[in-house]
């Protein structure tokens, strides 16, 4: 896996590098300082972090350039400002991380990316992704978008769909690893699905169908994770 990082701040390719290289030690990482570089050396890139605000080229204009040749690549805007994010969606990307990048954000960006490369998301097969799970001795295959959102309760994870609820032993840290972008952790004991969001206040989140508690840490990132997730499904929408 080839791994691009294109920023003109030296000290946040070095950070980068050294993050995703404790994330993914297999992967050959490339430093660029701007635009000319990857158009010249990292367009057979798998996986693009790329800055928006750069001298010459900014990153906007170099997503669209390389969206021109390579509909592959896994593009990441990484920026300190919030006010492209709009932008930004119209070129596909895969995330949009604000610096500073933590590295939690960064690991769970770069599964999506794993996925998504290897072909085992949602947005990349033609059968909903799927989970098996074990329970008073039965399996039960569990279409992922199905799932409304997890509780956590005890040492049970409880899965809430439309029509019903299943639940088998297990923990909702696991489960968080195993879902796709469309799922968003607002609460030790709960994992929500984004595409069944109603309506969102500062202590609660009411879905399609059940209403669930978001901790006072979690919002501010949940509101700007929202908010990007309905930047991609806009941006999808209108291109389809």
């Amino acid at each position: 896996m080839k791994i691009v990082v294109c920023d003109d701040d030296k000290r946040i390719r070095d950070i980068l590098k050294k993050d995703i290289a404790g994330i993914v030690p297999d992967a050959e990482i490339m430093l660029c300082p701007d635009g000319d570089d990857v158009l010249r050396d990292g367009m057979d890139a798998d996986i693009l972090f790329l800055d928006i605000e750069m001298p010459g080229m900014n990153g906007l204009e170099l997503a669209q350039k390389i969206r021109e040749k390579e509909k592959n690549t896994v593009i990441i805007f990484i920026s300190g400002e919030d006010k492209y994010v709009w932008k930004a969606f119209d070129t596909e990307p895969l995330q949009y991380l604000r610096k500073p990048i933590s590295k939690e954000d960064l690991k769970k960006t770069l599964l999506r990316a794993s996925r998504k490369i290897r072909g085992t998301c949602p947005d990349c097969t033609e059968e909903p992704s799927s989970m098996v799970i074990h329970y008073k001795g039965i399996h039960e295959k569990v279409f992922i978008p199905d799932i409304i959102y997890a509780e956590a309760m005890g040492r049970k994870v409880i899965l809430h769909r439309m029509k019903d609820c299943v639940e088998y032993y297990g923990k909702i840290s696991d489960l968080e690893g195993m879902l796709g972008g469309d799922f968003f952790r607002v609460h030790r004991a709960f994992l929500i699905n984004l595409n069944y969001v109603v309506r969102y206040e500062a202590d609660g989140i009411t879905l399609k169908k059940g209403y669930v508690n978001i901790s006072k840490a979690n919002y501010p990132r949940f509101v700007k994770r929202f908010l990007q997730y309905t930047a991609e499904k806009t941006s999808k929408g209108r291109k389809s």
